[in-house]
């Protein structure tokens, strides 16, 4: 099992044939631009008419030293004797893009040589910046350089990528021979400190480059790995370039080979980036995606082309981090003689060995005899905690095995029976699993998560890929269950009550293995659970609760996020679904592990808050009796009662007489506390004139009260205020009383997510009270960014068993203003909204209202109609 790389476009014309014949016409700014321009869409066309990638850099790199050689003899720095000017970094290497920086050391001999030529140098700086060149430099004497590479191990690197460029070379082998003459630089230090610094780099980008928009170069598999491995190998070996760690057998022949079919993908698409963007920017945004894939010859019809492209690119990543992984191990042990603090050989059975931190085998054949060995070494590794990975011996032996498997390892039962205790043991959730798809196992084993590997998700809510996806689902289970964050309390309480966890672990694994099947995931998911369990000796319970969790992963979610959940008889459907509280607690901790796993604000106060609520209140139910609903009027007598209780300063008969005219639901779905202080404020408020506006901080944003006794409140109104603030509702509640008053509460926060200061809020005040006064004007509210998803609107109405609303969901493209323009049309369409919910992932809204009529009432298969059709005309597609 060996996928292929395939690139539909072949860049290979050798350059020779097509070179840059102008010459540089003068010094005059406006003509060196020029000059620059025309030789950059040479560039570009040679690019896009077939030649060679590493050519062009090279040509490119080439361009630049002329040039600055020519602009170093015309600024007369030629007259100094003692200076030079070096490419370092990637100019060093000859690798320089489109848009890539031009890094120079301009070197002195000593401080008077420096002092001497000052003014030439910076007039020489200011001209190529002048120029609009893309510079880095940096302005030392010999002793400062190596000083200053001393302090800083980035310094260091980027002296050990270099040419010269001109000037005196002897300057130059003087500042090379220094450093080896003074021996200054430590082999065991460097290679810590890169191998350190790569890790934190790998965290800093979420230790995976299988996310929606990877970093090119610095994203674990990226570029920069590759650099790693040749920095190290240069530092202490002197090998300059790959050729040379092939010289040093620090890689095979055939990993040699593949590697460098792995950079020049890489570099394919980071050329493409950068002529595309026209900046140097290596994060691959989904907005460039579609294009850096017509031009590299994918196609450019619907999703499919960058689909491919990105499956090719997850490919080239997983295997650039297993050569990495391999290099620095080979070039730890010959630099050190170990891996980890003692690596002398452990014996954990007759088939494999302990190396310090990582596991190996004892007979290089093993693999290839014995096929079922490949899924228990992760077995072994679940019951050792300090294993953390594979030895390059035991790694080098797993990927030939691997690609020589003609059929799926699960069709062997004995691999069937190891991969089922896999997922009994406590360790494979954090290091097992994440490994057995870090080294392509998993699809070596299962052919359906061998098709969501490297699948890509068309949505800003999700950040990785499905198959990442999952692998942090399953993490989570862990690292939520070790939270100390107040969020994850509830998971945490949860997931200790569920009796059958390892139920929990293969629903989370299989969850989305549908997905790209072309049905509904979930529906289709479930089937697949159904025969994975039975083919893995499940019990029969096992496999309908595996099924079940699978086919409503989604569930919790969607009626937390788009449903009343105050609602009794929310709750109650809901129950009737979940059935017991075993389902109920595995569908919250499964929710939980899958929503946060999706980006880094999936779970938020906002979700725990919510989710917390419709937790309780079903559990509260399941335990009352599914089919003996809890008596809501109870619950509206308690409510009272107790907030009664805290309203003691004001006589009880006017609170009953105000209360009198609101409906029983304000009751049921405020809590005694919030009765209490909308009460308070309401009957202490004496400007008829004007609405009452109070804000409220949470944990989860702020809430603002409003209530209206002018009859002038409009949600539409409120709504476009807030959006000229840049504020995000989240939910709103509007009850309107008997005697024509409206309480309104909105809970919002800003873009960033958190609450408002005491100055924006009364800055919002006034602007709130402002909009109140004002006639309802609907202002175009135009969208500000490019819209990169188009998702088809979808307006529904829901069937409700009380009659007194109507349920309205709305799904479209989140657009600027969405909120404002559709309490717009619902206003226009004379409908009252009496609850709204507001959902937001990624670039897709999902909108629940209760409304009714102006008349109270519930809409009308007409009035309904007509309200479909005037919104569809403002939700954009």
């Amino acid at each position: 099992m060996h996928e292929i790389i395939t690139i539909p476009k072949i860049n290979n014309k050798n350059l020779d044939n097509f070179k840059f014949e102008k010459t540089l016409p003068s010094f005059e700014i406006k003509e060196i631009r020029d000059y620059l321009t025309e030789f950059f869409a040479y560039l570009d066309k040679a690019f896009k008419d077939g030649y060679n990638v590493l050519d062009l850099m090279k040509a490119h790199s080439c361009f630049a030293d002329e040039l600055l050689n020519k602009v170093y003899s015309h600024f007369k720095l030629d007259s100094f004797e003692d200076i030079c000017i070096i490419a370092v970094g990637g100019y060093g290497r000859h690798e320089l893009f489109p848009k890539s920086d031009i890094d120079l050391l301009i070197l002195a001999k000593d401080k008077d040589v420096l002092l001497d030529a000052t003014d030439n140098i910076e007039n020489f700086i200011s001209y190529l910046w002048d120029l609009k060149l893309d510079l880095g430099t940096s302005v030392h004497t010999i002793e400062e350089a190596i000083d200053a590479s001393n302090k800083d191990i980035t310094i260091k690197t980027s002296l050990l990528e270099n040419h010269f460029i001109c000037g005196s070379y002897k300057v130059y082998e003087k500042l090379y021979e220094e450093i080896d003459r003074l021996n200054l630089w430590d082999i065991r230090s460097y290679l810590k400190g890169k191998i350190q610094e790569q890790v934190e780099r790998h965290h800093r980008y979420k230790d995976t480059a299988y996310t929606l928009e990877p970093d090119i170069k610095n994203n674990p598999g990226g570029l920069r790995d590759i650099h790693v491995m040749q920095w190290i190998a240069n530092f202490h070996f002197k090998a300059k370039t790959l050729d040379d760690m092939l010289n040093l057998n620090i890689l095979h022949k055939d990993e040699f080979e593949e590697l460098l079919t792995c950079r020049n993908f890489l570099f394919l698409i980071r050329y493409a980036l950068h002529l595309i963007t026209k900046k140097h920017d290596d994060r691959f945004t989904l907005d460039f995606q579609k294009s850096v894939a017509e031009l590299l010859g994918y196609g450019s019809d619907g999703n499919r082309p960058v689909e491919k492209l990105m499956l090719n690119f997850y490919r080239v990543v997983r295997r650039i981090r297993e050569y990495n992984s391999m290099a620095l191990q080979l070039e730890t042990l010959r630099i050190t003689g170990h891996l980890g603090d003692d690596d002398n050989p452990i014996l954990i059975n007759s088939y494999f060995v302990k190396r310090g931190p990582l596991i190996d085998i004892i007979d290089p054949d093993l693999f290839i005899e014995d096929p079922q060995k490949m899924i228990e070494i992760f077995l072994e590794i679940s019951k050792h905690d300090d294993i953390l990975g594979l030895h390059v011996n035991c790694l080098r032996k797993l990927q030939e095995a691997r690609r020589k498997l003609s059929y799926y390892l699960f069709e062997i039962p004995e691999c069937r029976i190891t991969f089922k205790k896999i997922f009994s043991l406590s360790n494979t959730l954090s290091t097992t699993l994440p490994l057995m798809h870090d080294h392509h196992i998993l699809s070596a084993y299962l052919p359906q998560w061998e098709r969501i590997e490297g699948l890509t998700q068309f949505d800003m809510f999700h950040t990785f890929s499905v198959d990442e996806h999952t692998i942090r689902v399953l993490k989570n289970i862990d690292d939520l269950n070790e939270s100390e964050l107040e969020i994850h309390s509830l998971f945490k309480n949860v997931y200790h009550q569920i009796n059958d966890q390892e139920v929990l672990k293969v629903a989370a694994f299989l969850h989305d293995i549908a997905k790209g099947t072309g049905g509904h995931h979930a529906q289709e998911g479930a089937k697949e659970a159904t025969y994975f369990c039975q083919i893995h000796g499940y019990t029969q319970y096992q496999t309908k609760m595996v099924s079940w969790l699978v086919l409503n992963h989604l569930l919790m979610s969607q009626v937390a996020t788009r449903r009343d959940i105050s609602d009794p008889n929310v709750i109650y459907q809901f129950a009737k679904e979940v059935e017991d509280e075993e389902h109920l607690n595995s569908l919250y901790c499964l929710s939980v592990a899958d929503i946060s796993a999706t980006n880094d604000t999936g779970w938020s106060s906002w979700k725990d808050s919510i989710f917390r609520q419709l937790y309780f209140a079903t559990r509260q139910a399941l335990r009352h009796g599914a089919e003996n609903p809890s008596d809501l009027s109870l619950h509206v007598k308690e409510n009272k009662h107790l907030a009664l209780l805290q309203c003691a300063e004001i006589h009880e008969l006017k609170i009953k007489e105000f209360w009198s005219h609101i409906d029983d639901s304000y009751f049921a779905h405020y809590t005694a506390d919030e009765i209490s202080w909308h009460t308070k404020n309401i009957m202490r408020f004496n400007k008829k004139d004007k609405a009452l506006i109070l804000f409220s901080q949470h944990d989860i944003g702020t809430e603002v009260l409003i209530f209206d006794s002018t009859q002038r409140f409009s949600f539409a109104k409120i709504v476009m205020a807030m959006t000229r603030k840049k504020l995000n509702v989240q939910a709103a509640k509007i009850v309107r009383t008997t005697d024509n008053n409206t309480i309104c509460t909105i809970m919002f926060q800003n873009i960033q997510n958190s609450s408002l200061d005491d100055e924006r809020l009364h800055s919002l005040r006034q602007s709130l009270q402002k909009a109140l006064d004002e006639e309802l004007n609907f202002e175009n509210i135009k969208d500000k960014e490019k819209q990169i998803f188009r998702i088809r609107p979808v307006v529904n109405f829901i069937p409700n068993k009380n009659d007194k609303f109507t349920n309205l969901e709305i799904s479209a493209l989140d657009t600027h203003g969405l909120l404002a323009k559709i309490s717009f049309v619902l206003t226009q369409c004379s409908c009252r909204i009496h609850t709204a919910r507001i959902t937001t992932t990624g670039e897709r809204a999902d909108d629940f209202f209760t409304i009714t009529s102006f008349n109270n009432e519930p809409l009308s298969l007409q009035e309904m109609e007509h309200l479909k059709e005037e919104l569809y005309k403002i939700l954009k597609y």
